[in-house]
């Protein structure tokens, strides 16, 4: 029943057939269809009381590599009520699943239903992640130009998108300046890398 009712609720109907997931990435995905395999993907990130209800703030579906094939390029977040980590907020590549796509695949089929059911539904979308980068900063823009992807987003002090502690434990990148920052990313398969 679990399946059921999460294909229903994403509007999503099921093909068995060989191959569906290669032809159904064979067109240029609509909004819809990104937003759903976007919303399958998403359902996979297991929530909290700290973080949860993670949904896309803006999509957009663009070639990124001129081989055809549309790429979903979208920014998510999350509902956060303050804790260690920092707030979700990453842009995220989707690529087309090929035949036989371990991302598409359940671990162990039959032993979990809702993990059936949540692949199932990443199949029949046709995408799943393929790259992503955290934004430390309030979205305020998501573009494609060429090949290009410009995030535009506001960093603020005290930030719930970026802890200056963490990362210096962490020895990653401080976090930006106050005010608003534009970043440009190029995508190759497995790698979104930030053009500085």
């Amino acid at each position: 029943m679990p399946m059921v009712l999460s294909l229903m609720m994403l509007g999503v109907t099921l093909t068995h057939a060989p191959g569906a997931a290669v032809a159904a990435a064979s067109k240029v995905p609509s909004d819809a269809e990104a937003r759903t395999a976007i919303r399958a993907e998403l359902r996979r990130i297991p929530g909290g009381d700290i973080e949860h209800d993670f949904r896309p703030l803006q999509v957009h579906v663009a070639d990124l590599d001129g081989d055809g094939i549309a790429e979903i390029i979208h920014v998510y977040s999350s509902t956060y009520t303050g804790g260690t980590f920092e707030q979700s907020n990453e842009l995220v590549v989707m690529t087309a699943l090929s035949e036989d796509d371990r991302r598409g695949q359940v671990a162990h089929p039959g032993a979990n239903a809702i993990d059936d059911s949540d692949m199932a539904v990443i199949r029949a979308a046709g995408y799943a992640t393929d790259a992503g980068e955290h934004v430390p900063g309030r979205l305020d823009a998501l573009q494609v130009v060429g090949g290009s992807i410009i995030v535009r987003f506001t960093a603020a002090a005290g930030s719930t998108f970026c802890f200056e502690e963490d990362r210096a434990r962490a020895k990653l990148e401080d976090c930006p300046t106050p005010g608003p920052h534009v970043w440009r990313f190029a995508w190759r398969p497995g790698q979104l890398q930030r053009i500085r």
